[in-house]
């Protein structure tokens, strides 16, 4: 029994870096289906270069390294 009560803490913390990482997708999600709308509302639209909103949004998106997690050595 103090086994596992010793590892609440391991799971509490595990629990919240996936939390975090949920909340990072879900955003990144969010921000390139806007992006997506957007582009087929300019194209519908029949702008000159409706595809610059999803390249705006593709340039800002970044390679993302959860919390904790080192560089990989080269």
């Amino acid at each position: 029994m103090w086994t596992a009560v010793g590892d609440i803490p391991v799971m509490l913390a595990e629990i919240d870096r996936l939390a975090r990482l949920l909340t990072h997708t879900r955003w990144d999600f969010a921000d390139l289906l806007a992006a997506a709308r957007a582009t087929l509302s300019a194209h519908h639209d029949g702008e000159a270069d409706p595809l610059s909103y999803l390249r705006d949004a593709v340039a800002e998106h970044q390679a993302w390294a959860p919390p904790g997690d080192g560089e990989l050595a080269e």
